[in-house]
C-alpha cells in the first residue's frame, strides 16, 4: 500500500498538469509548483490546521530540517514552578508516612483537624533550597493572609492543598479547589482590570477581586466549550441564532458555531489590518442588530496579535450597557500576559463578559491543560436566565433537578459546572485537584515575581524574534504596546513590492495562487506558515507565523526563505 505522504508527493510533483497556460515562463515552469485547479479549490477549502499536513509531508521529503512557523505551541517553558512542584509532591508523601506505608506501599490521608500543617509545611521545606523554599512560604502566608480577610480556615486550606497535591480525592467543590480560589482572584482582577488610571470610572472598576468566581478546566478549548454548551443547554443560543466574531481569529472558532451541535449564524467583524486589527465603527454598529446575540473573539488577537485598543473596549462597552444589555460577551485571552498593555471587555461591561484563560502560552503547559473560567457572581446572564418562558423554565428544572432541589437557584456558573459532566455526573466533575495545585503555583509566580523579570524576558524575547523575521525582508513590523509578538502575518504581496517593486507584486497576485506560494515554500524551503484565509483574513496572500516556537536563528533563515521564495515567482520583473 502507498502511504498517504507517497500519494501526497506524487500528486503533488511539478508540472503535473497537462493543461496549456500562458500563466508562466518556461524557466519558471521548470522550478514552480503547478497546481491544477481543481486542487487549489480542494485545498483552499481546507482548514489551515489540515492543510499544514500536507505541507509538512512536502517539507519533510527533504533531508534539510524543517522550520515550521506554522505551530502555535512555545519552546519555553517554565521551569522554576515545576521544580517547585515536584518537590512538593515528594513532601507530602512525607508528611502523610505512616507504618503502613513503609510495610504495603498504603497509606491513609489525614483529615483536616489531624495536624498543623503550616508547621508540618515549613518543617518539610526546611531542606529545600533557599530560593525554593522562600517561594512556598510566601504562598502559605499569601494563602494565610487571605483566609483572614476571606474568614477561612487556614489550617482547613492547608489541608485542601495537601489533599489537592496528593490526588487522593474528587474536586471538592467542583468548581474549584478552595486554595486555588484565591490565586485565582487575585491574578485574573490584576490581568483584566488592572490598577485604576485617572479617575478609574469604568465599570470593571466598581469590582472587587471576590466579586468574581471562577471554573479550573482542561485549558481554554474547555471552557470555551463548556460555555457555549451551557449557553446552548439554558436557551441562550438557540439553533439559527447569531452571533457576532471578531476576525481574523483562531480558524477552529469559525468552525465550532456552524457545527450541527450549534448551528448558529456567524456575524463578522472584520478587523482593521491598517489599524491594528482594531474595530471601526462601522463594524461595531452590526452589534445594534436585534439578532445578534452574543460577541465572541480572541483578544488579544490570535493570528492578528493585538489586543483590541482601549476606544473599542469602551465604544462597544457602552454600546452593551445602554442599548444592548441581552448581549453576552465571551472573550479567550489566553495571550493577555504577552502584551504590555491588555484592554478587556471586563473594564466597560463586565456584567455581561465572560472571560477564559489557559496558562498554556505562557507557562509553556500546553500538555497540562490548565485554564480558568471568569465571570461577576453578579453576572447579567442570570437575569437572562429568569427572563426565559415558563416552558423552558420547567424544561431546566426538570435538567436540573436531577444534581439540586433548587434548579432556579443555580447561577450561570453552577449550570457550567453541572453541565460540564452533563449533570447527572456533577458531583465528580471538576479539573484534576493536581492540576488545580500546578494553576495556583503558577498564578502565584506571576504575582511573586514583583519585577515581572519572567514577563519581560518573554516579551524582550518575541519582540526580537520578530525583528529577526523581518530584517530581510524591507518591512516594518508593527510593534506597539497592545501587540503580544506572539504571531505575526505578513503580507506576502506588500512584502514583494517592497523588495522587488510594484511589478513583482502585480505578477505574484495576478498570476499565481497563494497556495502554490506555500507549497513551493514547504517544497524547496522546507518553510511553513499558515494561511490567514482560515482565520478570516480578508486577503488569501497574508500568512500566520509564530514567533514563539523556533530559536531566534531560525527566523533568520525564514526571513531570508520567504525572500527566496518570492524571487522565484517573480524574478526580475
Amino acid at each position: 500500500m502507498v502511504s498517504d505522504n507517497k500519494r501526497f508527493s506524487k500528486r503533488m510533483n511539478p508540472i503535473i498538469s497537462n493543461r496549456k497556460t500562458k500563466r508562466r515562463s518556461p524557466s519558471a515552469k521548470k522550478s514552480l509548483y503547478i497546481i491544477p485547479p481543481a486542487m487549489v479549490k480542494k485545498y483552499d477549502e481546507l482548514s489551515p490546521f489540515e492543510l499544514k499536513d500536507k505541507l509538512m509531508s512536502l517539507a519533510a521529503s527533504s533531508k534539510k530540517p524543517m522550520l515550521n512557523a506554522g505551530r502555535g505551541n512555545p519552546n519555553f517553558f517554565n521551569v522554576f514552578v515545576r521544580e517547585i512542584f515536584a518537590k512538593l509532591q515528594v513532601l507530602v508523601m512525607k508528611i502523610t508516612e505512616t507504618k503502613k506505608h513503609l510495610l504495603h506501599d498504603l497509606d491513609v490521608y489525614p483529615g483536616p483537624d489531624e495536624f498543623n500543617y503550616d508547621n508540618l509545611f515549613r518543617k518539610g521545606v526546611k531542606k529545600w533550597n533557599k530560593r525554593h523554599r522562600d517561594f512556598f512560604v510566601d504562598y502559605m502566608t499569601f494563602i494565610k493572609d487571605k483566609c483572614k480577610e476571606q474568614k477561612k480556615n487556614y489550617n482547613h486550606m492547608l489541608h485542601d492543598l495537601l489533599l489537592s497535591t496528593i490526588g487522593c480525592f474528587y474536586p471538592v467543590p467542583p468548581q474549584m479547589q478552595p486554595h486555588l480560589n484565591f490565586a485565582s482572584q487575585e491574578f485574573m482582577y490584576d490581568m483584566v482590570i488592572g490598577s485604576p488610571t485617572g479617575h478609574g470610572k469604568e465599570e470593571g472598576y466598581k469590582l472587587k477581586p471576590t466579586d468574581f468566581e471562577f471554573f479550573a478546566t482542561e485549558g481554554a478549548a474547555a471552557g470555551i466549550l463548556y460555555v457555549f454548551n451551557t449557553l446552548k443547554e439554558n436557551y441562550l443560543l438557540k439553533p439559527g441564532d447569531t452571533i457576532a466574531i471578531i476576525t481574523p481569529i483562531f480558524s477552529p472558532y469559525l468552525e465550532m458555531p456552524r457545527l450541527a451541535d450549534y448551528d448558529l449564524n456567524i456575524v463578522e467583524l472584520k478587523g482593521n489590518p491598517e489599524k491594528n486589527y482594531a474595530l471601526d465603527d462601522d463594524q461595531i454598529d452590526k452589534l445594534r442588530d436585534k439578532k445578534v446575540k452574543g460577541l465572541f473573539m480572541v483578544n488579544p488577537s490570535n493570528p492578528g496579535a493585538y489586543s483590541l485598543p482601549k476606544e473599542n473596549i469602551d465604544t462597544i462597552g457602552h454600546l452593551i450597557n445602554t442599548e444592548r444589555p441581552d448581549i453576552f460577551v465571551l472573550s479567550d485571552s489566553v495571550y493577555a500576559p504577552f502584551a504590555r498593555k491588555y484592554n478587556s471587555f471586563m473594564l466597560s461591561c463586565p456584567k455581561n463578559t465572560i472571560e477564559v484563560y489557559s496558562l498554556s502560552k505562557y507557562f509553556g503547559t500546553t500538555g497540562w491543560r490548565l485554564g480558568l473560567v471568569m465571570m461577576p457572581k453578579d453576572t447579567n446572564l442570570n437575569k437572562m436566565i429568569k427572563n426565559l418562558s415558563a416552558t423552558e423554565t420547567k424544561a431546566l428544572h426538570k435538567r436540573y433537578s436531577l444534581a439540586t432541589t433548587d434548579p432556579e437557584k443555580l447561577s450561570f456558573m453552577d449550570r457550567i459546572v453541572f453541565d460540564s459532566r452533563q449533570v447527572a455526573e456533577a458531583h465528580v466533575g471538576g479539573l484534576s485537584t493536581p492540576q488545580q495545585v500546578l494553576i495556583g503555583l503558577f498564578l502565584f509566580y506571576h504575582m511573586h515575581d514583583s519585577s515581572h523579570n519572567y514577563q519581560r524576558h518573554i516579551q524582550d524575547l518575541l519582540e526580537k524574534r520578530m525583528r529577526v523575521l523581518y530584517e530581510d525582508l524591507k518591512t516594518q513590523p508593527r510593534i506597539v504596546p497592545e501587540s503580544t509578538d506572539y504571531y505575526t502575518l505578513l503580507d506576502i504581496p506588500a512584502i514583494a513590492e517592497n523588495l522587488y517593486g510594484k511589478s513583482a507584486r502585480d505578477t505574484l497576485e495576478n498570476k499565481y495562487s497563494y497556495l502554490e506560494f506555500m507549497f513551493h515554500l514547504a517544497n524547496k524551503y522546507q518553510t511553513i506558515m499558515l494561511p490567514g484565509k482560515g482565520f478570516g483574513t480578508t486577503n488569501n496572500w497574508i500568512l500566520r507565523a509564530c514567533l514563539a516556537n523556533l530559536p531566534i536563528a531560525e527566523y533568520s533563515k525564514i526571513s531570508k526563505n520567504l525572500a527566496s521564495c518570492i524571487h522565484d515567482f517573480v524574478g526580475n520583473t
